[in-house]
C-alpha cells in the first residue's frame, strides 16, 4: 500500500519533509501555502479553503463546504485511504488552533482503528497510536518520549529500554503517568494488550 503526506495549515517544519518518501501528497487547505514555500506542488488540494489566500489553478482540487462534520485533515485522510494509502505522515497538524491539534490526535487514533499507521510530525517529535501491539523506536540516550492512554484505560502496558520501565501497567487517560520518560538504550520498546 502507499505512503501519503498530508500537510495542514499548522506549524510546518520543512526540514522534516522528505519529498521522495511519499507516493501521494495532499495539501489540506492552508497547507498548500506551506508546500509552495518549499517548491512542492501537491497531488491534490482538499478543503473548504477558509485558510488559504488564493485557490490555485492547474492542480486537482476537492472543495468542501465550510459547514461540515470533518476537518480538512480528516477529509484528506479519507481521500488518501481511497487512493490506496495505509501510512500517513501528517505535517502542519500541530500549533495554531489547539482544537485542531487535538482533532489531529483523534485522527491518529481513528487511523489506527482503520488499520492504518499515522504519524503526526512536529519540530522535535512525532506522535502515533498503537493498539494491541508492540513497537520499537530508536533515539539517542537521554532523548525524551511519553506514553499516554487515549480513549480509555490501556492495560498490559510494557516499556523497555527507558529510564522508567513498565511491565503490565495500566495507564488511564485521566492521569498522565507515562509523561516525560527517556531512553537509556538506543531503542525503546512499548507494547499494550
Amino acid at each position: 500500500m502507499g505512503v501519503c503526506a498530508i500537510v495542514g495549515a499548522g506549524d510546518f517544519y520543512p526540514e522534516r519533509f522528505e519529498r521522495e518518501k511519499y507516493d501521494l501528497i495532499i495539501a489540506a487547505d492552508g497547507g498548500f501555502e506551506s508546500l509552495c514555500g518549499i517548491g512542492v506542488i501537491p497531488d491534490v488540494l482538499i478543503g473548504d479553503f477558509d485558510s488559504i489566500s488564493e485557490v490555485p489553478d492547474g492542480i486537482e482540487i476537492l472543495r468542501y463546504k465550510v459547514e461540515k462534520d470533518e476537518t480538512d485533515m480528516h477529509l484528506s485522510f479519507f481521500e488518501g485511504v481511497k487512493r490506496g494509502c495505509d501510512t500517513f505522515y501528517i505535517f502542519g497538524g500541530v500549533g495554531g488552533r489547539i482544537d485542531h491539534t487535538f482533532a489531529n490526535y483523534c485522527l491518529l487514533n481513528y487511523a489506527k482503528e482503520q488499520g492504518c499507521r499515522a504519524y503526526l510530525i512536529d519540530k522535535d517529535y512525532y506522535s502515533f497510536a498503537i493498539k494491541n501491539e508492540s513497537v520499537s523506536f530508536s533515539g539517542r540516550l537521554g532523548c525524551g518520549f511519553s506514553v499516554f492512554a487515549f480513549g480509555g484505560e490501556a492495560r498490559g502496558v510494557c516499556i523497555e529500554g527507558a529510564k522508567y520501565t513498565a511491565h503490565g501497567a495500566v495507564l488511564s487517560p485521566t492521569f498522565p503517568l507515562g509523561v516525560s520518560n527517556s531512553f537509556t538504550k538506543d531503542e525503546v520498546k512499548v507494547s499494550v494488550k
